[in-house]
């Protein structure tokens, strides 16, 4: 449930970004520390009912992956964001698209409580057939705005490995609350924003997107602490599909037969790690 929701929330978070950046022409410097700021806003709300932080955060290996987490987290986030705003949306899918592969592969690599054979082949399949499904003729270009989507994916990868460890220690709205908050005072002192030159109706679609962020990353930080890194990670396989189904509908385009088949083998890999998984 936890993941399903996750995946819903982050593909209607990737075309409302999408909307916001390039038909309404918000600028990134101006656009992130709001986003960062409502996010943390929203979460905070939470806090006193699902917030709890407990004192081994603050022994020395906590803190220190803590700091690392915010470091990839600034990271991925500035090149994320660009890359949404410079790349057209089948280009920037298809370097998206590789995040949940790389998450499972570091997850098996580092989290040993999360080596389920039945899970594991399941989530390496699912992901497989996502790219294969989205390999065209034309060749990638890779301007500054992919190379930048590559590095987000790979930090962004890394950092959800650290994350499932300082869930240990902080719950999924303790953890995000923090995050988002420091990350705000770091976008909103590197680019020193006009917040109030921002017009009502492009704040209101930042809070919308805030909002759904808000769900997407609290679900899914619940679906790392009660199903694990991998088997969330296969779950949120079907947020990039639906972003692509959603757009070509949008666009009039009609899907390819192998969208459909890798869809369906997608949803069989979820089926099988459910049954033989869990």
């Amino acid at each position: 449930m936890f993941a399903l929701l996750a995946a819903l929330t982050q593909a209607g978070g990737i075309l409302v970004d999408k909307i916001i950046l390039t038909r309404r022409r918000v600028e990134i410097h101006v656009f992130t520390p709001i986003l960062f700021l409502l996010l943390f806003l929203l979460t905070s709300l939470l806090f006193p009912f699902l917030g709890t932080v407990s004192s081994e955060l603050f022994k020395p290996y906590y803190l220190i992956i803590f700091i690392s987490m915010l470091v990839l987290a600034v990271i991925w986030n500035f090149f994320y964001y660009r890359g949404v705003q410079s790349e057209k949306i089948h280009e920037f899918e298809l370097i998206l698209m590789a995040q949940p592969l790389i998450t499972i592969l570091l997850a098996t690599i580092f989290l040993k409580g999360e080596r389920n054979i039945h899970i594991i082949i399941a989530a390496l399949i699912a992901a497989v057939a996502l790219i294969i499904a989205h390999i065209r003729k034309t060749h990638l270009e890779l301007s500054k705005a992919s190379i930048g989507l590559i590095v987000a994916v790979l930090f962004m990868s890394i950092e959800l490995i650290l994350i499932k460890i300082l869930l240990n220690v902080l719950s999924p709205v303790a953890l995000y609350s923090i995050r988002t908050g420091i990350v705000f005072i770091f976008f909103f002192f590197y680019f020193r924003p006009k917040i109030f030159q921002a017009s009502n109706v492009n704040v209101l679609l930042i809070l919308l997107t805030s909002f759904l962020g808000v769900i997407q990353m609290v679900s899914k930080f619940y679906g790392f602490e009660e199903f694990g890194v991998i088997y969330t990670s296969l779950i949120l396989i079907i947020s990039p599909l639906l972003v692509y189904i959603i757009s070509t509908l949008f666009l009039h385009e009609h899907l390819k037969p192998r969208t459909i088949i890798s869809a369906l083998v997608i949803l069989g890999c979820i089926v099988y790690a459910t049954l033989l998984g869990r």
